[in-house]
Parts: structure tokens; sequence; C-alpha cells
């Protein structure tokens, strides 16, 4: 009776722990809500039991799984902020090895970007996003991890012996990143890589919006924004989370009187082996 009882107080706990984050995090940029489902638990059976007469033996978390529901599109401004609107996460690099092997990839959908003191192009964490640059005014399509480079934009230019400096920079809906030097000279500068995986709700949620790959999850799927199975990109745009707040609070509450129920109950077995122990 009393495992039965404690089974019900810690699925209770887990979910409530999970619902928590969830509205935690409900404001921030392109999170990704988690699920928890469960599984009832039976004691062993044998040959010669009878299914009729199995006994449940409480209940387990089977699988706590990241949702990856479209988040809301917000206007926000700027070239640099960036929303996908459909499938697919940015590829980004740590700017050390620290957590991750040297040259590994992270993902995320967090379309915060912002250029640095030498013109690389850096996510809300400070990784670096990665991409192809253009060769010759030309970007080569996106194929493997090992293409991928870091995208850097130039302050600017010298054209006839005169330095022009960046007046505009633009990123297309495929991901392509252009600038303009001077009233209208435009420059490639490169294309920003996207990753797609056989299944996403594998992949390791490492906080901040940041993921790696698993075994579960598959390896990534290199591309472009617009290809086959990737999303698109939205300029001045962030996309939001996928927490429906009216949503986790009932969830919430329904977990909080399991946990209060199953308390009641380990009371009332406290003080029926009292009575029966006098």
């Amino acid at each position: 009776m009393f495992g039965l009882i404690r089974s019900g107080m810690a699925t209770a706990m887990h979910e409530l722990s999970v619902v928590s984050n969830n509205i935690a995090n409900a404001g921030s940029t392109a999170f990704k809500k988690s699920d928890v489902s469960f599984s009832d638990l039976y004691a062993t059976a044998t040959p010669y039991s009878v299914p009729r007469t199995s006994v449940g033996q409480g209940s387990t978390v089977f699988s706590t799984r990241v949702s990856e529901a479209q988040g809301g599109i917000m206007d926000r401004g700027g070239a640099l902020n960036l929303a996908i609107v459909g499938s697919g996460y940015f590829t980004v690099s740590p700017p050390d090895a620290t957590g991750a092997p040297s040259g590994g990839l992270f993902f995320s959908r967090n379309g915060e970007f912002s250029i640095d003191k030498d013109g690389f192009i850096r996510a809300a964490d400070n990784s670096f996003v990665m991409g192809i640059p253009a060769v010759d005014g030309v970007t080569p399509p996106v194929v493997a991890a090992n293409s991928l480079n870091r995208i850097s934009v130039p302050f600017s230019i010298v054209s006839n012996d005169e330095t022009i400096p960046i007046s505009n920079l633009e990123i297309g809906a495929d991901g392509s990143v252009s600038a303009t030097y001077g009233p209208d000279d435009v420059r490639q500068i490169g294309r920003i890589g996207m990753a797609i995986f056989p299944n996403q709700s594998g992949l390791k949620n490492l906080g901040g919006g940041t993921f790696t790959q698993t075994t579960a999850s598959g390896g990534a799927i290199l591309g472009s924004a617009g290809d086959i199975g990737y999303g698109t990109l939205q300029s001045g745009a962030v996309e939001t989370s996928n927490v429906d707040i009216t949503k986790e609070m009932t969830i919430m509450m329904r977990s909080q009187q399991q946990f209060n129920g199953a308390a009641r109950l380990l009371q009332t077995n406290a003080d029926m082996v009292e009575k029966l122990t006098r």
C-alpha cells in the first residue's frame, strides 16, 4: 500500500516540476514546453496468473517529451531578429569546446542574433551562428557539417581606394545574408545553415533553448531555409514560446489534487497501522 501511494506522489511531483518550468518560461523566446506521460505498474505475472486478478501497483513516469508545436511569431524589428516558420533549427557553435566535442554543433530556434565587434553573427548565448560563406558573390548549398563555418559581416569594403561603410543588412526567407555598402553596392555574405532531425523529440535539452543531438534523435540533416522539409525565416520577428498558460494551470491544479489525494491516503494508512499495532 505504501509503495502504491508513494508512486502517486512521485509522479504528481514530477508533473508539477515540469509544468512549473513551462510556466516559468512562458515568456522565453522560442521556448518549447515539455509534456509528461505516465504508465501503470503491475505485479510480475506468472504463467499461472489470471489476468483479471492482476492488481495495479501504482504509476510511473513513462517519458518527458519536448513539444514541437510552433510558437507564435512576434514582431521585434531589426534584420538580425529571425523567426523560424515551420521545421528546423539554427546551427550554432559554442565559442569554446566546453560542454561539447571539438567542432561540435548545437541547435536552437532562438533567433535573437547580434553582430560582435569582429563582424561575426552571434546567437543569444554568444555562440557563433553557422552557415555557408559566399564565394565570389555566390553561396554554395549547405550539405554537410564540415562545410559550415562562422558567418562574418565586413563593416566596410574598399572600392577604388575608398573605404565604404556598411549601410544596410538583410536576411532573406531562405537565410541568405546580404549587406549593402554605400548607397547601392549589394554584396552576398553567405547563408545561415538549418538542421532537421528524424526524431526531433529525441533531442537533448541543454537549457537556454539550446539542444544537442542524441542517438534517439538521429543525426542532423543539414540544409537551408525554404528547402523541402525545412521552414522559412521571417526577418524582424522572433518565435515566442508554445506554452498555453491556461492549459498549464489546469494541469497544475490536477497534479496538486493528485498529490493531495495521495498525501491523505498516506495519512489514513499511517493511522490504520498505528491502531493495528497498539
